[in-house]
């Protein structure tokens, strides 16, 4: 689907800022807002800050975009034009974002149940590190938490 139709779909007005948003976090995987705003400019050299955060927040809220928080506890964004929602693993060493392809809250059926509880969103974000980054010194972590 075209960033444009996407745009119009979910019900926002099509603007060079919102697409050139889009068309930087389609490249580039997730990023923080200053990220986002330093490409942006070399798209659009005149755009201020404030307005790519601005649109940030607005994609975000409509489900253009969804929030991932690094382990340094820093927001970053990623593209989001399909349907479903999606969950990651990031890399601590790296940042690398990796898509978890099935949905943790549907193995929690029961325990939603049990526990008289109605989820209306949720997050799943693992983190630890990919397999391109040396973890030789957390070796000893991950025994201890696949056990």
């Amino acid at each position: 689907m075209e960033f444009e139709e996407f745009l119009r779909k979910m019900g926002l007005k099509v603007t060079n800022q919102r697409l050139a948003i889009m068309r930087v976090l389609g490249s580039s995987g997730t990023m923080t807002a200053m990220e986002i705003f330093e490409k942006v400019k070399e798209i659009l050299p005149g755009v201020n800050f404030s307005t790519i955060y601005r649109n940030v927040e607005i994609m975000k809220k409509r489900g253009i975009l969804c929030t991932v928080v690094r382990s340094d506890g820093i927001p970053t964004y990623l593209l989001r034009i399909e349907e479903a929602h999606h969950h990651h693993f990031i890399c601590k060493r790296c940042g690398k974002s990796l898509v978890i392809e099935y949905c943790p809250m549907n193995f929690m059926g029961e325990e939603v149940k049990k526990k008289g509880f109605v989820p209306v969103e949720h997050e799943f974000v693992v983190y630890g590190f990919c397999r391109d980054c040396d973890t030789s010194d957390f070796e000893d972590k991950k025994e201890r938490f696949l056990r």
